[in-house]
């Protein structure tokens, strides 16, 4: 088939990876350069972790995706995934909190994770601020993907097995056609016979069906260089996160660009797609009252930025699930979609799932991903 992807961020690469592979003809649309500033997937780093995942299924893909990072690490920068393990640090949590549910997931599965201290904590990460009250699980497997670094080279890669890429070429509309479907950006209309839209935050501007289906949160976070790098570099500081009821803080290790980053993952801040992805002064300010409680050695040090990414979710939200299903009233337009948040990881095996979507194969790892009646 010739199949258009409108969207080359991790979802819409993956799945051109996967097409081509596959012997598809594939043409991926972005509406800026490759990795696009303003997109979701660019960024400089994304925690993978098999944590906080009730569901098995999110435990099976990020693993399957783990053995495709390493594999694409080691074919292209050997710059792209590293895996030093993360340190949860949990307060006052309610009973039912995922996080809970997650752990208990991951011990059912014998899978090598497990308690920590409050001293055990204080002596091999000294640079945390912990309490006896603390909850503290640390997992080995987990890690960072450098996602801005990886978009490029997955985009050489790209190139190499034929996918034809279209950098500046928004795409303004998608439409079915009686033999197939079509895209339409400044340059015309491009005939297909398929279309997976993997537009992130932008979904609603291509298929209004979906504006009141999905949410689009501003998360911010920010950069921290401090004088002395040293107790803050992947083999003595781990990705990490903090929660606690109304916050979750979470961050990384000294990173190449020479900063630490710290960031807030609730989801309060309900926002349009074109707001500025420039950090608010307020925001800074909470974030380092934050570290001198928690990480107070980063207290002092200087904030060299900031940041803001779009998540995009089901507009229900007690429903976090990615979309990867034909849109609604469509047979030959795909959604890949609802992925920007903690979508990121799953790169490595998501490609599979849109191509089975896209090829109407069964893959029950799909099967959560299905519309069936969540937009009503």
């Amino acid at each position: 088939m010739n199949i258009a992807i409108v969207g080359a961020g991790i979802f819409g690469m993956a799945a051109a990876l996967e097409l081509r592979n596959r012997g598809h003809d594939v043409t991926l649309f972005e509406r800026g350069r490759i990795p696009n500033p303003e997109a979701s997937s660019t960024d400089v780093s994304k925690v993978i972790r098999r944590t906080n995942y009730p569901n098995q299924t999110y435990v099976e893909l990020v693993t399957r995706a783990a053995a495709q990072w390493r594999e694409w690490h080691n074919r292209t920068s050997r710059s792209i995934y590293f895996q030093h393990g993360k340190l949860i640090v949990a307060r006052d949590l309610e009973a039912d909190h995922e996080a809970h549910a997650g752990w208990e997931t991951l011990n059912r599965m014998g899978k090598d994770v497990y308690e920590l201290t409050a001293g055990q904590v204080r002596e091999r990460f000294p640079q945390f601020t912990v309490s006896d009250e603390d909850r503290l699980i640390f997992d080995p497997w987990a890690g960072y993907l450098r996602s801005g670094q990886a978009l490029e080279d997955l985009t050489k890669l790209a190139d190499e097995a034929g996918v034809t890429i279209r950098e500046d070429a928004r795409v303004t509309a998608v439409e079915e056609t009686p033999a197939g479907a079509r895209v339409r950006t400044i340059a015309g209309w491009q005939d297909c016979d398929r279309v997976v839209v993997a537009a992130g935050p932008w979904v609603a501007e291509l298929l209004p069906a979906m504006e009141k289906a999905v949410r689009i949160t501003r998360q911010q976070m920010a950069f921290f260089a401090p004088e002395d790098p040293a107790p803050y570099t992947r083999e003595r500081f781990p990705v990490w996160s903090i929660l606690s009821p109304g916050n979750l803080w979470y961050g990384f290790p000294y990173l190449h660009e020479g900063f630490v980053k710290v960031a807030e993952d609730s989801k309060w801040e309900d926002t349009e797609v074109d707001v500025s992805r420039e950090p608010t002064d307020e925001f800074l300010a909470w974030a380092r009252e934050f570290v001198a409680q928690r990480i107070p050695g980063l207290s002092a040090a200087p904030l060299v930025g900031g940041r803001a990414c779009l998540y995009t979710n089901m507009a229900d939200k007690a429903d976090e699930e990615f979309v990867i299903d034909w849109a609604r009233g469509y047979e030959r337009v795909l959604i890949a979609g609802c992925g920007c948040g903690h979508g990121f990881k799953f790169g490595g095996a998501i490609g599979p799932v849109i191509a089975d979507a896209l090829e109407e194969r069964e893959n029950p790892l799909g099967d959560p991903f299905r519309i069936g009646n969540r937009f009503e």
